[in-house]
């Protein structure tokens, strides 16, 4: 909150008091009048939420992640923000593989226009992306998007909730991991963004967005849009690249693996950079060979665990050598995770973990309600 909002919102208080007194602020010559449309602004709990951030604090931290950003990071971020600051609108996609600092870029533009009293809508196409996010919330739960959608389709949003003043009022979107979902979930929020923004200016009608900035990002070679039953056809043609909104965006990318520049030594930069290429070319389907339906990979051996006997006892040992000995230790299992693709793996990894453990089991259940309000976002 900038320091002349603040100073307003004190005005109003102390109008309220006066006011309760039969005086106001208008009875004195030498003192100032707030200004009622801000005072309305503060009146919305979801605006005072998003202006609540401590703009000092958020400048330091600015200053910090611009220090520590990379060239190309950097002709990002000030394109962005340019875009921002001028008010000029605009359609970006960032696009780049996993380690490239996209989450990176995201919480340092969050930042730097946050720390300059301006709204920002950090959101994900899902729950556990939106965690990375300052502020994250889900790209259904903030926008109110249908989870049946057509391509006519609005966001459900009520036009006297106080959502709707909240996206007049903000001046940039970060949807982060865009490729999950249907390209007709961005094409609502455009449409409704643009008659939104009509009751403020008429031209925005005509604008991309209602005229604001808006910032898409991920990796196509990762998760898809799920399409029950379709073909790829009907997967491709979901994309939000296959949308008549892409035409208008402007593709960001970035290259450079940000995990390589932190490597400890130039032997794990080595190590690391030949794990990072190989997947790379496993997302190329530039290794391997097609087998009917299936695409088969020969994994080499330094990555897989050879051993025959019990392979789930030598892969929770490889993960959690000494397990028995270190379970106490929170920071032990912060520093390691076993992957899997099937909760029916999770559940053979759990349940043989378990056994390994002396003790009773005791299972420790949860009642979780929710009650929806009109006017508050549903996590």
């Amino acid at each position: 909150m900038t320091d002349d909002k603040l100073k307003n919102f004190c005005l109003f208080e102390i109008e309220k008091i006066l006011n309760s007194n039969a005086r106001s602020l208008r009875d004195y010559q030498s003192m100032s009048y707030p200004e009622m449309s801000d005072v309305r602004l503060f009146q919305n709990k979801l605006i005072e939420e998003e202006l609540a951030y401590d703009t000092n604090e958020l400048t330091h931290t600015n200053l910090y992640t611009e220090q520590k950003m990379t060239h190309e990071q950097r002709l990002v971020f000030d394109e962005i923000l340019n875009a921002v600051i001028t008010d000029s609108g605009g359609f970006y996609f960032l696009y780049g593989h996993s380690g490239c600092g996209k989450t990176f870029i995201w919480n340092g533009l969050s930042s730097g226009i946050r720390s300059r009293g301006k709204i920002v809508l950090n959101v994900a196409s899902s729950r556990i992306a939106s965690l990375l996010l300052f502020g994250g919330r889900t790209a259904h739960s903030r926008f109110s998007i249908p989870i049946t959608i057509t391509d006519e389709f609005t966001c459900n949003i009520n036009y006297s909730s106080l959502k709707v003043e909240l996206l007049i009022q903000s001046s940039l979107i970060i949807w982060d991991e865009a490729p999950m979902l249907n390209k007709m979930c961005f094409e609502a929020l455009d449409r409704t963004l643009k008659n939104l923004m009509s009751v403020t200016d008429q031209h925005k009608t005509h604008q991309l967005f209602g005229g604001k900035v808006v910032v898409l990002g991920g990796n196509f070679r990762q998760i898809l849009p799920v399409i029950p039953k379709g073909s790829r056809h009907d997967i491709l043609i979901s994309f939000i690249n296959s949308s008549h909104l892409w035409s208008f965006c402007k593709v960001l990318k970035l290259h450079t693996n940000m995990r390589l520049l932190m490597s400890s030594s130039d032997q794990d930069e080595g190590e690391m950079k030949r794990f990072v290429n190989w997947i790379l070319d496993v997302r190329n389907g530039n290794i391997g060979f097609v087998v009917g339906d299936e695409s088969e990979i020969k994994i080499s051996d330094d990555l897989l665990i050879t051993t025959i006997d019990d392979p789930l006892f030598h892969l929770i040992d490889f993960a959690y050598p000494n397990l028995l000995q270190s379970m106490s230790d929170y920071m032990y299992f912060q520093s390691r995770a076993i992957l899997t693709p099937t909760l029916e793996s999770v559940e053979k990894v759990n349940d043989f973990i378990l056994t390994i453990f002396s003790g009773m089991e005791k299972e420790y259940l949860s009642s979780n309600t929710c009650q929806a309000d009109e006017n508050e976002d549903v996590q």
